[in-house]
């Protein structure tokens, strides 16, 4: 669960990344043409996944602390996504392993 939320997370700021005017067009995951071409939907769909992603997390750990954990991480989302993305090294093998490695972590310490 943790792991999606991450997911999550990471895919609605992406989104929100991608359509900012500063960035430089990357399209390393293949979304960059898109968010630069329907920026209000992709705004839409990132503020909808944001919702839904901080629903699930105060569902999982409640109100307070589902709110506090989602904001932390969402910082740390957006903080190697604003490092990682210039550099090209958001691509799917790296989030790929990234994810898997979590789910196995989370399935194993959990």
């Amino acid at each position: 669960m943790v792991t999606l939320i991450s997911l999550l997370t990471f895919m609605a700021f992406y989104l929100l990344y991608g359509t900012s005017k500063k960035m430089a067009s990357i399209g390393e995951l293949g979304i960059g043409k898109w968010t630069g071409e329907h920026k209000k939907i992709a705004q839409a769909a990132s503020l909808a996944l944001m919702i839904f992603s901080l629903g699930l997390s105060c569902f999982l750990w409640g109100l307070g602390s589902g709110t506090f954990t989602f904001f932390i991480l969402l910082m740390t989302v957006a903080s190697l996504v604003i490092l990682l993305a210039p550099l090209r090294l958001l691509n799917y093998p790296f989030l790929g392993v990234l994810f898997i490695g979590s789910i196995l972590f989370e399935t194993i310490l959990f």
